[in-house]
């Protein structure tokens, strides 16, 4: 990788909107409408900086997350600016891998993850970014925001705070020039961007990151192996039980199969003499000759069996038959 010292003379905004473009009164919960005096106070800035064709607007606000957010916010900046404020199509990374250690707002656990958040978020894309927008690297960037970020050192020399319910103001403006009149010259930030692209704490940053990132992938595997593991178990079972489930209901078909024969033995017997006089027979006779005798009982109370079935069948469409002609 190399970098383009010709992108050098960029600047990067990094742009909250509640509270920037879009004051929020005091003792509401957000909403409202854009400004478009914001809005022009913002090309103002962006035409200090060199004009939309040297500067690349990153959201940082939540706004980012949000689709017909961010098209609302690019319908809105083309109506008010026309061409002095570029198309917003990027955005800081939603959290970051790594988290900053930091002190600030102790007592505010709530406020201190909101800023340190915001900062670590803006700092990845610069390190993310290194070849695409070496000036970013390099120190050309600003983030304007109404939190308080500057209270990350980070910031320091790159942030311009609006009131939440003023938004930009014409004073901000001025502020904000005076800013970047500190920051580096294209040629210090191209100088700056190349040493970034072989500093070594980047590159452990990187290393860092993915050790994480893979350590994460390997408990949601050993997870994902844990639940397909009992998931196994649970078909194991489930097929032990439909196979004992199985084996019982044959046991419970052959009873009733033997059942509705012995039914029907004691029925048929009242009716044939000979039926009756076989299978008193039978009773006494044991071994080989006992088993021919019930198969042949069992052959002929089959057929019998049959013929009532067929009986009944053809009673019925006999029936329906009749009904039909009626």
């Amino acid at each position: 990788m190399s970098i383009d010292a010709g992108l050098c003379s960029r600047y990067v905004v990094f742009l909250d909107i509640d509270g920037v473009l879009l004051p929020v009164p005091k003792f509401t919960f957000g909403g409202g409408d854009l400004s478009s005096d914001c809005t022009q106070r913002l090309k103002r800035l962006i035409t200090a900086l060199g004009g939309r064709e040297r500067v690349t607007i990153v959201l940082s606000s939540t706004w980012r997350n949000h689709p017909d957010m961010v098209a609302r916010l690019n319908t809105f900046i083309q109506s008010e600016a026309r061409d002095g404020i570029p198309v917003v199509t990027d955005g800081t990374p939603n959290g970051t891998v790594l988290v900053s250690s930091v002190t600030y707002y102790a007592d505010d656990p709530s406020e201190q993850r909101l800023i340190r958040d915001r900062v670590d978020e803006v700092y990845r894309w610069l390190r993310t970014h290194v070849t695409e927008h070496p000036e970013a690297i390099g120190g050309r960037w600003l983030a304007i925001d109404d939190m308080k970020l500057d209270a990350d050192e980070r910031m320091r020399g790159h942030f311009l705070h609006t009131q939440t319910d003023t938004g930009l103001t014409d004073a901000d403006v001025d502020t904000a020039c005076a800013i970047i009149a500190s920051h580096p010259s294209p040629e210090a930030a191209y100088a700056a961007a190349v040493a970034a692209l072989a500093d070594p704490a980047l590159k452990q940053e990187e290393i860092e990151i993915h050790k994480v990132l893979q350590s994460r992938l390997e408990a949601q595997l050993a997870a994902t192996t844990a639940e397909l593991a009992e998931a196994q178990g649970k078909v194991a079972a489930l097929s032990a039980d439909k196979k004992d489930l199985m084996k019982e209901l044959a046991e419970m078909q052959r009873s009733l199969e033997d059942m509705r024969y012995r039914l029907a033995v004691h029925d048929f017997s009242k009716r044939h003499p000979s039926l009756a006089a076989a299978v008193e027979l039978a009773g006494t006779k044991t071994g080989a000759e006992r088993r021919d005798m019930d198969a042949a009982i069992r052959f002929f109370v089959t057929l019998l069996m049959d013929r009532k079935e067929l009986q009944k069948k053809m009673r019925s469409t006999a029936k329906r038959a009749h009904r039909g002609v009626s």
